[in-house]
């Protein structure tokens, strides 16, 4: 299984901790944070590489390996166009260095490609709520353990 609650901790707080915004789970429950905050969401969870799992076994353990992708989505959002830009940009670019690097390490995620920061400005009423964002791809291992014992030899009967 993928480590879900372990990536979306080191990816959440890492990033958080380091470019100094608060990261909040998007359509949450709750009332919003004051400016500026990006916000977060699992896109696709997980999306299975082509071709089939590698199969090994050891002992009473299978183990079924696939290489899975998946995508986050984040927004910025802030009192003006160019703090919602500059912040997305920063998370981006932490991404791209930093975080990179550090999920690499620490939860065995890469990342794969980060989108484009795009205007996402949303008018609510006769104000608009300034937004904007990009995608994140990432790529790591899922693992599925069963206990399960492999038939070794087996007689054959002709009859």
């Amino acid at each position: 299984m993928i480590p879900f609650r372990n990536i979306r901790s080191a990816v959440v707080k890492s990033s958080s901790a380091d470019i100094g915004i608060k990261l909040i789970e998007m359509n949450n429950s709750g009332k919003a944070p004051p400016y500026p905050y990006i916000t977060y969401d699992f896109t696709e969870m997980p999306d299975a590489a082509a071709g089939f799992a590698a199969v090994t076994f050891d002992g009473s353990h299978k183990t079924h390996t696939e290489t899975v992708e998946f995508s986050i989505s984040f927004q910025s959002y802030a009192n003006s166009k160019d703090e919602s830009i500059e912040n997305a940009m920063r998370l981006r670019d932490w991404f791209l260095t930093t975080g990179h690097q550090l999920l690499k390490d620490t939860v065995n995620v890469i990342v794969v490609s980060a989108g484009p920061v795009q205007n996402r400005d949303v008018r609510i009423g006769d104000e608009w709520e300034r937004r904007n964002g990009f995608d994140v791809d990432f790529r790591t291992v899922n693992f599925v353990i069963t206990n399960e014992m492999p038939i070794e030899t087996a007689e054959i009967k002709r009859g």
